[in-house]
């Protein structure tokens, strides 16, 4: 039973894996003007991509959109976080308590 459960948990999150790098190569060809398969190479190679595959801890809840942003903030801004965690970074008087 838990070989089985293993196997499932494995299809899983390759199933995973590979349908949120379908998505960000399409994102990533439309924004960059270049092939799909450029655009899946590219990805493949990249700090997020990685990130994808070993994470510290499975987030199955994430879109591809985050992984997108992650891919291009890295690129651009040379650091690998998706936008919401960029905009707070810029302004961080957002989240100060009052008190700091």
């Amino acid at each position: 039973m838990e070989v089985s459960f293993m196997k499932k948990n494995k299809y899983v999150t390759e199933s995973f894996i590979n349908a949120i790098t379908k998505e960000v190569s399409i994102l990533i060809a439309a924004n960059d003007h270049m092939s799909t398969e450029k655009a899946k190479n590219l990805f493949k190679k990249s700090k997020v991509y990685n990130f994808l595959c070993f994470p510290p801890d499975y987030f199955y809840e994430e879109d591809p959109q985050y992984f997108y942003e992650m891919y291009e903030n890295l690129e651009h801004k040379g650091i690998m976080v998706d936008n919401n965690q960029l905009y707070l970074m810029q302004n961080p008087q957002l989240y100060k308590l009052p008190t700091d």
